[in-house]
């Protein structure tokens, strides 16, 4: 048999065939079923809208919840406006030839100005794919704001009309960060907190030990600032067509009313909601304006063809911990409201290794790091994936620390301006609760075997020996930490050290830095994953999230022999209520004692 036979005739080729197969039945359906939703389309021409309107009245996330199928078809149930999201209506109001543009309205809830900027990046896109089509109208892009801030702000100066509310401020007011220090407030408590870090800018503890910020941390904060800053004036400025010095000047004189707003050019109209159909219409014929789930129905569909493979997209949003993610209810110290369990990211990761129909993965990184060993965990199954398919990362809000250290690995880093990343730094720290315990008459007494069986006690003091072993495993830690960046980012490990030390950047700093490969979005990440997988960038390439394999799966060499090994069923996400119940989470902070944490950072 020669071997182009036997290539054929090889389980990959079978498969790709397979692919092809039901890429082309897959088409053949798109086509029947968009040709009777056009049908109907053309009955119900009367209904279509003039402007497609999305409200922006909660959190605008990046990737849509991972809601159980059941959930969604409660009558209470409303799914949560996301970026993700946008992307795909957004792609269907641009198909249509007969909508004029869409409407954002800006009802409150929190943007982040990474989210921001994102956001300002998809109505970019949206123009572009309004053009693709010959005969095709320009679309506009109205943002009315009855809630302001900076992020909302800078994503309406990427508009081609900016309306607000009378009684709207504007009050993009600047930049502040003033962290609350409790070092005097716990020593009355007679509390105090042992820290050990190898990385100066390494912020994650000052809070505790210090009484006012280090001439490091002021310093890390003032070029973080510089580079927010810089960014919001550099949005207005563009968008409204104002020199950078007015820009400043205004927002040293925020908050404006909406007439003082009006008059500097920074909107171009106020009115309320209810006068939107006049003002884009006219008095006679008012425009028509739809929710887009109304018009959803009604707009022009076309079929998308699609490729055999796909590239998939794998979420790790949270604190890195051991053992299994979890979302909480409730946000905790340190945790906040999600944890990135090392133990499920193995199972997402090795799940996209054995799955033949994705040609490429693009991990979406949101966490400020936390678990040595938990990142380097998760780490070397990124690494193994990436020797198999192209990872590309994409930075979310907060890259940082372990966050950065679990992104090392990447094929390419994509991060937004905004991003915060870096922080290349190890830190320990533990409670010391001995002089609060005496203030209590409380007494402990023990028996141990070990010079150092009391290193972690809440009333073991870290100096002499004992500090000194200490620092040995956080300078051991930072050695690997620099190590992984050297060798995925392709630097030596001294220009590692130049932009490490815990040091934190902007995305836009990062890229100068080589820690980032370039900016843009998730919908970059994914063209750049394409790129290296050889498929065609864009939407004909189909993008799907990763999901926990069904049965546990052990851990493999590259390119070995894949087996499916009947282990028990992965249990869901617990609740914080188990999590108070069997006490792991808590017991989990008292074990972890090398972290990668970076809180406290500037979240704009």
């Amino acid at each position: 048999m020669s071997r182009q036979s036997k290539a054929s005739s090889s389980p990959l080729s079978a498969l790709s065939r397979r692919g092809r197969i039901t890429a082309a039945l897959g088409s053949g359906w798109q086509r029947l079923v968009c040709g009777l939703a056009n049908l109907r389309r053309r009955l119900l021409y009367r209904r279509l809208p003039d402007y497609v309107v999305f409200t922006v009245d909660s959190e605008l996330a990046e990737r849509d919840p991972d809601i159980p199928w059941p959930l969604s078809l409660l009558p209470l149930y409303h799914r949560p406006v996301t970026l993700e999201a946008l992307y795909q209506a957004l792609g269907r109001v641009a198909a249509d030839p007969d909508v004029k543009g869409v409407i954002f309205l800006f009802k409150g809830g929190a943007l982040s100005l990474a989210r921001a900027q994102s956001l300002a990046t998809l109505f970019a896109r949206f123009r572009s794919w309004c053009q693709e089509s010959p005969g095709q109208r320009t679309k506009s892009i109205v943002v009315y704001i009855e809630q302001n801030s900076a992020p909302v702000y800078v994503t309406a100066c990427s508009a081609d009309k900016v309306i607000c509310a009378p009684l709207t401020e504007w009050d993009v007011i600047g930049l502040r960060v003033e962290p609350l220090f409790l070092k005097d407030t716990l020593a009355q408590l007679g509390i105090s907190f042992e820290v050990v870090r190898v990385a100066p800018w390494k912020t994650a503890a000052d809070n505790l030990i210090f009484n006012e910020m280090s001439d490091a941390a002021r310093e890390q904060y003032n070029w973080l600032l510089d580079s927010l800053y810089g960014d919001i004036v550099e949005a207005i400025s563009q968008g409204r067509g104002l020199s950078a010095e007015r820009v400043r000047d205004l927002v040293d004189k925020a908050p404006l009313t909406a007439a003082e707003a009006l008059d500097a050019r920074l909107v171009d109209q106020v009115a309320y909601e209810d006068e939107l159909p006049s003002l884009l219409g006219t008095e006679a014929r008012p425009a028509r304006l739809k929710r887009y789930g109304q018009a959803r129905a009604l707009l022009y569909r076309q079929p998308q063809p699609r490729t055999p493979q796909a590239i998939g997209v794998i979420n790790l949003r949270g604190t890195i911990m051991p053992g299994r993610s979890r979302s909480l209810p409730v946000p905790l110290p340190l945790l906040g409201e999600a944890t990135i369990g090392s133990t499920t990211a193995q199972q997402l990761i090795r799940q996209a290794r054995k799955d033949n129909g994705l040609a490429g993965v693009v991990v979406y990184v949101d966490s400020p790091g936390g678990s040595a060993l938990a990142s380097d965990l998760i780490w070397r199954e990124l690494k193994l994936l990436d020797q198999e398919k192209p990872v590309i990362i994409y930075m979310g809000d907060v890259a940082a620390s372990g966050g950065y250290y679990i992104a090392a690995p990447g094929r390419r880093i994509v991060a937004q301006r905004a991003t915060l990343t870096g922080s290349i730094g190890v830190i320990a720290a533990k409670l010391n609760a001995g002089a609060a315990y005496a203030k209590l008459h409380a007494h402990r007494d023990q028996v141990e075997r070990g010079a150092h069986a009391g290193i972690y006690s809440d009333t073991t003091t870290w100096d002499g020996e004992i500090r000194a072993r200490v620092e040995s495993t956080l300078f051991h830690v930072y050695d690997e930490f620099k190590q992984r960046v050297a060798a995925g980012r392709g630097l030596a490990v001294e220009a590692v050290e130049a932009i490490a030390g815990g040091r934190v950047w902007t995305g836009a700093q990062a890229v100068e830095h080589r820690l980032v490969d370039a900016l843009g979005d998730l919908q970059t990440a994914v063209d750049l994953a394409c790129t290296e997988a050889g498929l065609p960038a864009g939407r004909r390439t189909a993008v799907v999230n990763v999901r926990p394999p069904g049965r546990t799966l052990l851990a493999t060499p590259v390119n070995a022999a894949r087996a499916v090994l009947g282990l028990e069923p992965a249990p869901p996400l617990h609740e914080l209520s188990q999590v108070v119940r069997d006490g792991q989470l808590i017991q989990q902070l008292v074990r972890e004692q090398v972290w990668l944490l970076a809180i406290g950072l500037p979240r704009i």
